[in-house]
């Protein structure tokens, strides 16, 4: 850890002109009768390191300026250095100027834009402004001793810097319980999650046997309707050549049947010319007939006649 090793004062309070006290050891004292301007290197100390304006016991920063209190200051500013020196003997100059009715800072004579920029320097040195960690004023110890555990606790909080981050301390508390919270809430969802997992692994495994059983009923269809179509395509192939061999047939049979109708018609000439001749005899017939019938009775006569002679010559062949 390094140490204050010197202080540069110009101008500031009871120091006129420019001033440099130190070197400093780790361990300095600083006497003197009352006066002789020990808590005014007290407030050069606050002074630079950051303390506000009020806790210098003035009410203007102009009022820092040497003579000013009594309205003879000696000049329009006043600055205050400290000479930090690091345990690698690297030097840091810490210097605040009082400019006009406002204060301008400096790192190693750099003017810093923003005092939040110098204000961190320090903290990397172990300073907090905000605490109050570099100085025990008179009555500081005989205060602490007078506090609550609880005002005690919240002192050292300040001094070591950690009551700053009370507030990230309860943000990240804060953000603790809530990353808790989602991690529990994750942790059942993440369960949650896997019961579906599981049970969409199970869908996903009888979607995938339905598939499989759908698209072998699918191939089965496609062989079937193939096997199907190969045999409609032999029906077809058979039934061609049935079909052509009944018209070879039905050709054959319609031949048979014009010759069979040209003998008919041939025929029909001859019933006809036999049905004309067959009329002339059943004429020529009844003309017979009708001349049996006028002869019958001759012929009864004759031949009972004759049957008549035939007896006579019997009769007469047999006479003794």
């Amino acid at each position: 850890m390094g140490i204050l090793t010197q202080l540069e004062i110009e101008n500031f309070k009871s120091y006129k002109g420019k001033q440099i006290i130190g070197p400093f050891k780790r361990f300095t004292a600083i006497i003197g009768p009352n006066g002789s301007g020990k808590s005014n290197l007290m407030d050069a100390i606050c002074f630079v390191l950051g303390e506000k304006t009020s806790n210098l016991r003035v009410r203007s920063v102009k009022n820092l300026i040497h003579g000013a209190p009594i309205h003879k200051p000696v000049s329009n500013k006043a600055q205050v250095t400290a000479v930090y020196t690091e345990e690698d003997e690297t030097e840091i100059r810490f210097t605040r100027c009082i400019v006009g009715s406002g204060t301008e800072y400096r790192i190693n004579n750099k003017v810093i834009d923003k005092t939040i920029q110098y204000q961190e320097k320090l903290e990397n040195l172990g300073i907090s402004i905000k605490a109050r960690n570099f100085l025990v004023f008179q009555g500081t110890v005989e205060s602490i001793a007078l506090k609550t555990p609880k005002e005690r606790t919240q002192l050292f909080e300040q001094i070591s810097g950690s009551g700053e981050l009370q507030q990230d301390y309860l943000q990240t508390k804060s953000d603790m319980q809530s990353s808790e919270e989602d991690t529990t809430f994750h942790m059942h969802k993440k369960k949650g999650i896997s019961a579906e997992r599981r049970a969409a692994k199970a869908e996903k495994e009888e979607a995938d046997k339905y598939l499989n059983v759908k698209d072998d009923l699918s191939t089965a269809q496609v062989h079937y309707q193939l096997f199907k179509l190969l045999y409609n395509e032999k029906k077809i192939e058979n039934l061609s050549l049935t079909l052509d061999k009944k018209e070879k047939e039905v050709a054959k049979m319609e031949s048979r049947c014009s010759n069979i109708e040209q003998q008919l018609r041939s025929k029909k000439q001859e019933s006809a010319k036999v049905s004309r001749e067959i009329a002339v005899l059943d004429k020529k017939i009844q003309e017979k007939e009708a001349e049996a019938i006028i002869l019958r009775p001759q012929y009864i006569k004759a031949k009972e006649k004759s049957l008549h002679l035939k007896k006579r010559i019997d009769g007469l062949k047999y006479v003794p």
